[in-house]
């Protein structure tokens, strides 16, 4: 993102060119306790094939993919990335916990409110020691070739959460055109379940007591 105009771009060909980019607007019905932030994540629509799923145990593994497509019906199922950032526990955590979900999204076309102050990193607060070192946007740092690549990673997150003994998969998944998604959060370090951070959508309510 340009903090000069507030548009998004990436690399094309060689090229900068305009980027499309969305923000998702909280859907929670829980109270806000911290300052609104916005996620960064790329959104693919996704078709995956299972060919043969097996199981250490030896017991029959289902496709977790199959519970995904009727969370997402009528529509069609998307893969998340996280893109801002690269430690694996947050990647599989919130990545997979929004493909399980399959959130219905209310978006508008633009960049978060606050982009131009807060693209950058900055020193965390007082009052977050550990939190995310960033203001109230998290910078992109993963492009969409890159998230293309991960979101295999995050496929395979989810499979694995559903058959906790998997020991192999064959499989193929193919990937519309990637967007550019912000979801609003909030950081506290209590929600260890997605590496501290609580999504402000309606689906993920009924993790939070």
């Amino acid at each position: 993102m340009c903090p000069e105009c507030g548009r998004a771009y990436e690399v094309r060909g060689g090229k900068l060119g305009p980027l499309k980019a969305y923000v998702a607007a909280p859907t929670t019905h829980l109270a806000l306790i911290s300052p609104v932030r916005y996620l960064p994540v790329w959104r693919f629509a996704a078709q995956v094939q299972v060919r043969e799923k097996l199981s250490r145990s030896g017991a029959p593994a289902a496709s977790v993919w199959d519970q995904v497509v009727k969370a997402a019906q009528p529509r069609v199922p998307h893969v998340y990335v996280p893109a801002f950032a690269f430690g694996r526990q947050v990647v599989q955590q919130l990545g997979a916990g929004l493909v399980e979900r399959q959130p219905r999204l209310q978006l508008r076309e633009g960049v978060p409110p606050g982009q131009l102050e807060c693209v950058e990193y900055s020193a965390p607060q007082e009052e977050e020691e550990d939190g995310p070192g960033f203001g109230t946007t998290a910078p992109v740092l993963l492009s969409r070739r890159d998230a293309e690549t991960v979101a295999h990673y995050v496929y395979l997150a989810v499979e694995s959460r559903g058959t906790t003994d998997m020991r192999g998969i064959d499989y193929q998944m193919d990937l519309g055109p990637g967007e550019l998604v912000f979801l609003p959060a909030v950081y506290d370090k209590r929600y260890v379940r997605d590496s501290g951070w609580r999504l402000l959508l309606e689906e993920f309510d009924g993790l939070v007591a």
